[in-house]
């Protein structure tokens, strides 16, 4: 069963705080007590319009419009590769330590799920909007 405390909480920080480039504001939050979510508030890149190019680009070659992204997004922690060009290794190394001592021994075959905890990344927050700054 998934499960996440305060204790986990703070090696998942100190190991975020190795790997987080400078400048860039973040909070890093315990939800449900399953889900660790780290939220980047702002940084000197603009991760969204990355992010908008491409799900533009993905949705001109399927032929379909793509989905706005205003002002927050979540990323996708399984397809963190795919959202990203320049960012690509920095989303990567976030995502990593915040997957410290966690474990996923799941079988979607056999409807068998087992995680550790579960980790959610977003850029910006619906009430906060993610901020580029030079």
């Amino acid at each position: 069963m998934a499960y996440m405390n305060q204790e986990k909480k703070a090696v998942i920080a100190a190991e975020l705080k190795k790997v987080m480039p400078k400048g860039w504001k973040y909070s890093l939050a315990v939800h449900n007590h399953s889900t660790i979510v780290c939220t980047i508030r702002s940084a000197p890149v603009d991760l969204l319009a990355e992010m908008r190019e491409v799900r533009e680009e993905e949705a001109r070659l399927q032929g379909n419009d793509a989905c706005p992204i205003d002002g927050y997004a979540d990323v996708n922690p399984y397809r963190a590769d795919c959202q990203f060009k320049e960012s690509k290794e920095v989303i990567g190394s976030i995502l990593s330590a915040m997957n410290t001592g966690n474990h996923n021994r799941s079988d979607s075959m056999t409807d068998y799920y087992d995680v550790g905890f579960y980790v959610d990344l977003n850029i910006g927050a619906w009430n906060k909007p993610f901020v580029v700054y030079a």
